[in-house]
């Protein structure tokens, strides 16, 4: 059995019309608060591919953000809470190890930066590489001389949007664009090696920030706009510095950059149908978290002290589909990342290595009805300047947002890029919270005292990730206090 696995950064399940109601048409602005379930962008690919897949409904994020999460993808085993983002143990086996000592053609297509610009050895176990250069802030320039004009005042926009559209500046259609460019290389990757047992790991960094897809996708959604073009926004407290319709327009780059990435991600899926690999191949396709815009007062991602792992943060899009597998079928079954490494090992009869912390879900893949895990958790990576980071737990009914250590101070110095952080001055949101999910999926009613003995719960399971992880002793009894006790 072949397997791709293809990750989009950053892309939000309530803007896949396989995760609700497809998009009727209107701009995004007006769209965004739109009718229940209604999808926030057009994403025919995703929703054909849905079609013929497994959907899970509740995947969720466990170590938080881009690279703690492929860490938990590549090792089967949890980053969050005891590991920083430093780069991935070496004694670990990876999944692409697995398969290619199993005698699989092993290939990564990437424009994902950190997977080589911070010596993670993510690439560890690909028997080849392609690495689509200049995303993000990435130090590749392709002109230093060229007189670039940021499309946004400098305050609004992280610092590293100049040097992305310095890299981009020699792009002239479409097809030049970074994320259309990772698909059609994926695509020549299996033209080459079809025919061989293989495993692909497609990693785009699309629809994450910078948005600046083409004017006509931008159109869909939001046409005659004519103020900055916030494309890389600050983190940060949404309205601190953006206008409420600059929030709007944020939306809408955001959902352009979404469809822009739909249409190429069909161009490749189109190929693996022509190649006839949908009899002896696994497809993946998932998402490693969101995006806040404006939900709960924040823009961004969490960050440091920048607010906690709300649903729309931490809910992955996960579809899965494989040979002689449901379809067009959807499961409740809780899953994360660290369950994909045993998943894969067993489906394709390989050998599952000692020493991973995931659960196979194969079973789910065969019998959607069927239960998988009792508890998601989902948290940050540790970071020694910001000390002891928040933690979500979920059953799928309830949520629990925790605080490990409310009272423990920022111990590094105050971010001093305005650029990148512009609210130095923001108020402490060390507070914990539970939501019920049945009544209340916006979270907007923090209902904790009220339900003690459930926060209780939720964070016993929290307290057995802890010790599994063997924990230092400090961090963890920074862990122990009942939700609310402080």
């Amino acid at each position: 059995m072949n397997v791709i696995c293809i990750m989009l950064d950053s892309l939000r399940t309530d803007h896949i019309g396989a995760y609700g109601k497809a998009h009727t048409g209107g701009s995004d602005a007006e769209a965004w608060p739109g009718g229940a379930g209604q999808a926030r962008a057009r994403t025919p690919a995703m929703d054909r591919f849905a079609q013929s897949s497994l959907v899970f409904d509740r995947a969720y994020v466990g170590s938080f953000p881009t690279l703690p999460c492929r860490r938990d993808l590549f090792t089967g085993r949890w980053g969050h809470p005891f590991n920083t983002w430093d780069e991935m143990e070496r004694h670990l086996p990876t999944m692409a190890e697995s398969f290619r000592k199993s005698g699989y053609t092993t290939g990564l297509i990437f424009d994902t930066p950190m997977f080589m610009t911070q010596g993670n050895f993510l690439d560890r176990g690909f028997g080849s590489i392609e690495w689509i250069r200049g995303q993000g802030g990435e130090p590749w320039i392709a002109d230093s001389t060229l007189d670039i004009r940021l499309p946004a005042a400098a305050h609004k926009v992280k610092a590293g949007l100049k040097r992305y559209l310095l890299n981009q500046s020699r792009r002239r259609y479409e097809r030049d664009y970074l994320g259309p460019r990772v698909f059609r290389e994926a695509t020549h990757w299996l033209e080459k090696n079809y025919k061989s047992p293989f495993f692909l790991w497609i990693d785009s960094w699309d629809p994450h920030e910078p948005w600046d897809p083409p004017q006509y996708y931008v159109d869909l959604y939001d046409p005659g706009w004519t103020g900055d073009e916030i494309q890389y926004p600050c983190y940060g407290f949404s309205l601190d510095f953006m206008s409420e319709a600059e929030l709007n327009h944020t939306r809408a780059l955001y959902a352009a950059e979404v469809t822009m990435t739909d249409r190429w991600l069909g161009y490749f899926l189109d190929t693996v149908d022509l190649l006839g690999l949908n009899e002896n191949t696994l497809v993946l396709l998932m998402s490693d978290h969101g995006h806040y815009f404006g939900d709960h007062g924040l823009q961004g991602k969490p960050w440091a002290d920048l607010g906690q792992l709300y649903e729309p943060m931490i809910r992955q899009a996960f579809m899965f589909k494989r040979p002689q597998g449901p379809v067009g079928t959807r499961t409740e079954a809780l899953v994360q990342p660290v369950d994909l490494f045993p998943t894969l090992c067993e489906l394709a009869d390989l050998e599952i290595p000692a020493g991973l912390q995931g659960q196979s879900f194969a079973s789910v893949s065969e019998s959607p009805t069927q239960s998988h895990r009792q508890f998601a958790i989902s948290g940050r990576n540790l970071n020694d300047n910001w000390g002891t980071v928040p933690a979500t737990v979920t059953d799928g009914v309830w949520s629990l947002q925790y605080w490990p250590n409310k009272d423990l101070a920022y111990k590094g110095p105050k971010p001093v890029r305005q650029e990148t952080y512009p609210n130095t001055g923001m108020p402490e949101r060390h507070v914990d919270e539970l939501f019920d999910l049945r009544v209340d999926p916006d979270q907007s009613n923090n209902v904790l005292h009220e339900h003690p003995q459930e926060a209780a719960r939720l964070h016993a399971a929290l307290l057995e990730l802890i010790e599994l992880g063997e924990t230092d002793a400090e961090i963890a009894r920074t862990y122990e206090p009942l939700p609310g006790a402080c």
